[in-house]
């Protein structure tokens, strides 16, 4: 933890509670913070404030997962004003237009100069979100959170999120039961209805683009935003709807239950009849409708909603345990 001395006595001083001012408790004096020692302790006072609000259990997943990601891949990138950035990832892909690494706290997004103004069009989409004012605080969390852009050397340009720590990519979890399918659905529709009321459309989003917090049973959609538009346009060649962002649902669905589409989805010992029947129709002409008969869905399926804990960690979700 880092150390302030009162410039008067050399004392140790004390941060405040607001981590904007410290004291010193041996001659009186106080000072306030610049931003730097103020970022530094907010920071620090957030994280153990989140470490001691966890359970046991908890507590000793936080401290294995440190241990984890100790062993992060590394990768430095020059920027074109001379400045590195030091990327530690766990997990990376290519995806269709952008290679992907995803940090401990953040999505890093690096387009090849070809496709360095994607980046513009990401931030553009993500511009254009909306929420309910009753909800922005919620919904928000679950949109991605642009924390920084930088031009490279190689006339690459790099994209970075924000993200929580318990925040995975959905890919690494493999075939999903049927509960626990049943709750990114779920959430899924809830974002689309949010896409619906933005007037955006986010055709073909994938399992790649889609992070879960197992523990805390949400999902969130993060990457393909280059590919996002206004809803009932003309986007690479044909008109996109909100009947896209339901189709995609679907087939992300299928994916995280075996399936390779929708298609293909036949009802079994944890899939219920009308779970599969759901992924195999036709999406409803708007997000609010589809959400209602998904719920109907949903409790001829399960009954009633209920929280299903996911048991898991870091060294399972990234491959890295026995």
């Amino acid at each position: 933890m880092k150390v302030l001395t009162c410039n008067n006595c050399s004392g140790r001083m004390v941060i405040d509670a607001t981590g904007t001012a410290a004291r010193c408790p041996y001659c009186g004096s106080s000072t306030l913070l610049d931003h730097r020692d103020t970022d530094y302790y907010r920071d620090f006072y957030e994280r153990m404030r989140g470490f001691f609000s966890l359970s046991a259990d908890g507590q000793e997943r936080r401290l294995r997962a440190d241990e984890l990601w100790q062993s992060a891949s590394e990768e430095t990138f020059e920027c074109s004003d001379g400045r590195s950035i030091n990327i530690r990832s766990m997990y990376t892909y290519s995806d269709r237009s952008a290679d992907v690494y995803t940090a401990r706290q953040s999505l890093i997004f690096r387009f090849s100069p070809e496709n360095a103004s994607l980046a513009d069009s990401f931030r553009r989409a993500v511009s254009s979100l909306d929420y309910p004012s009753a909800d922005t605080k919620s919904l928000s969390d679950f949109f991605p959170r642009i924390s920084g852009g930088f031009t490279l050397s190689d006339g690459s340009a790099l994209l970075v999120l924000k993200k929580s720590e318990d925040e995975y990519p959905l890919r690494l979890f493999g075939r999903l039961s049927g509960r626990h399918a049943a709750w990114v659905v779920s959430r899924l529709e809830n974002l689309c209805c949010v896409l619906e009321y933005s007037s955006l459309a986010h055709p073909g989003f994938t399992v790649d683009d889609l992070y879960i917090d197992p523990y805390d049973h949400t999902v969130s959609l993060y990457g393909g935003w280059w590919d996002a538009a206004r809803n009932n346009t003309s986007h690479g060649g044909r008109i996109i709807t909100t009947r896209d962002d339901l189709t995609a649902l679907r087939v992300a669905a299928a994916q995280i239950l075996g399936f390779r589409s929708a298609a293909e989805v036949k009802p079994g010992p944890d899939l219920p009849e009308a779970f599969a029947e759901f992924i195999r129709s036709a999406p409803r002409s708007n997000a609010y409708d589809d959400f209602a008969f998904w719920d109907e869905v949903l409790i001829q399926s399960y009954g009633e909603r209920r929280f299903v804990t996911m048991d898991t960690d870091d060294e399972h979700i990234y491959g890295k345990g026995n």
